[in-house]
């Protein structure tokens, strides 16, 4: 339940003043904005029924069913704030090449966020930061890391023997290991035991939050106007403990130069004196870093397993292509080469990922006044992206756009602008080949030692989609060594 009672005491006052003062100031942009296609906009009464009234699994798609099918883009104003709403592939991609939508909105991300990294920097602030991380993810980076990726995946295959031939179990609770293990010997020098590091109690929390705040921040609330209320008590408890974990890795990084464990990781990189970051700043990069890696593989991987066990025939055909594989080379040592000869498992995650886009909505800003496919958006317009709604689209993806079919990614894609899991342009996802390369190591290892099965069935899968897209019905499948 929302914590109506002590938001509405607080901001009864300073909201009023905020809508008809915010109204006064975006006066001239409102007008240029008006002549958007798109809805009237909701009245306050109407906005705020939306926030306390709509069930959370069903938030997002209440705003997007204000998008127009015969337009690029929609204008819908919330709260006196005026948004641009697009599933187009044509809109969101010229909007992730714009110079002028580089930046984030400052409420959508900052708004609760209290770490700063390359999620919530803007500007040339973002693009130093950037330039540095990139550091990280080169192609002669990214050879050290399949030794790394493979170890973790064994360890966690191996687990999963206590599951095996018992029943349906949850995914969440095997992949989760792998994902933040693989994070902290790649990343932070640091080998992370999963089942007893305080930062998974921490993840769980900033799950639970994010899921409540997500309704605020697109009508442009943040976590300051909300700090007296439980919940941004609740996001300020949360990012505390970000802080103080990743305070003390910082601080043994720095204490143990001359470690010997794999060298410029991320955090050697951010902690490199040339470099000129602070320690708050390497801290807020790291606890980004963490939750954009946590939540990528896990689920994809997990989704993976889940569609992979609801359809024998493409299990068949992807453990038909790995084993042909280890026939020709039984010594085979995982490479990004090597990881290109598995063409239908690169189908698999494609389409998985196709239909369940981890980050559902992403959101950009206009810095100036900037014309998009025929569209003059006003200085400081708020454009929510649907890349759920655009990755299902019968427009882009036929008739069978909402089943799964990795066979559809064989021949080229009708639109390749269709097809952005990782968003795009100069602010596209810095670590998705990182993330990608996990993913498919994880997955060779456990389908050369397992089966899976899911008794799920596709269409009653239920989603909650936040800041990131969640499984409401769960992750659970039943596994069989082969």
């Amino acid at each position: 339940m929302i914590d109506f009672a002590s938001l509405l005491i607080f901001c009864a006052v300073s909201f009023a003043a905020y809508y008809y003062v915010n109204r006064e100031k975006n006066r001239e942009n409102d007008e240029l904005a008006k002549k958007l296609p798109g809805i009237n906009g909701l009245s306050l009464i109407q906005s705020f029924d939306l926030i306390l009234n709509t069930p959370r699994k069903e938030y997002i798609n209440k705003v997007l069913s204000y998008v127009k099918d015969d337009v690029p883009m929609t204008r819908a104003t919330f709260f006196n704030q005026t948004l641009i709403l697009t599933k187009d592939a044509d809109f969101i991609n010229k909007v992730f090449n714009s110079p002028k939508t580089y930046n984030k909105p400052d409420i959508f991300y900052k708004g609760f966020m209290t770490s700063k990294g390359l999620i919530t920097l803007a500007g040339s602030e973002h693009k130093r930061h950037r330039k540095v991380l990139n550091k990280a993810f080169t192609s002669k980076m990214m050879q050290r890391l399949p030794e790394i990726f493979d170890e973790k995946a064994k360890k966690v295959i191996g687990n999963l023997s206590e599951v095996e031939d018992r029943g349906e179990f949850e995914l969440l609770n095997y992949i989760g290991p792998f994902s933040l293990e693989t994070f902290g010997k790649s990343n932070l020098n640091y080998e992370i035991d999963y089942h007893r590091s305080e930062i998974l109690d921490a993840y769980e929390r900033y799950s639970s939050v994010a899921v409540d705040f997500l309704p605020y921040s697109i009508i442009g609330l943040s976590k300051n106007i909300l700090s007296p209320t439980k919940l941004g008590r609740r996001i300020k408890e949360v990012f505390q403990k970000f802080h103080i974990y990743f305070d003390d890795v910082v601080k043994i990084n720095k204490e143990n130069e001359n470690n010997n464990m794999v060298e410029n990781t991320a955090i050697d990189i951010l902690l490199d004196p040339n470099n000129e970051f602070t320690e708050e700043e390497v801290r807020d990069e790291l606890i980004m870093m963490m939750l954009g890696a946590f939540e990528t593989s896990t689920r994809i991987i997990s989704m993976v397993l889940m569609m992979v066990g609801m359809n024998k025939d493409v299990q068949h055909k992807l453990v038909n292509e790995i084993e042909e594989v280890y026939n020709e080379d039984k010594d085979a040592k995982f490479s990004a080469d090597f990881l290109q000869k598995f063409p239908y498992l690169e189908m698999v995650v494609k389409e998985t990922m196709r239909l369940f886009a981890v980050v559902p909505l992403v959101a950009r800003e206009t810095s100036d006044e900037v014309e998009i496919c025929g569209h003059v958006l006003p200085k400081d317009t708020t454009i929510l992206i649907s890349i759920y709604s655009m990755q299902r689209d019968e427009k882009y993806w036929g008739s069978d756009a909402d089943q799964f079919r990795p066979e559809r990614f064989e021949d080229e894609i009708k639109n390749p602008h269709a097809w952005a899991p990782f968003t795009g342009g100069s602010r596209i996802c810095i670590g998705y080949r990182y993330a990608t390369m996990a993913m498919k190591i994880f997955l060779i290892n456990f389908f050369r030692t397992y089966q899976v099965n899911c008794s799920q069935k596709f269409d009653e899968i239920e989603t909650e989609m936040t800041m990131t897209l969640n499984f409401l019905t769960g992750y659970k499948v039943s596994i069989n060594r082969k």
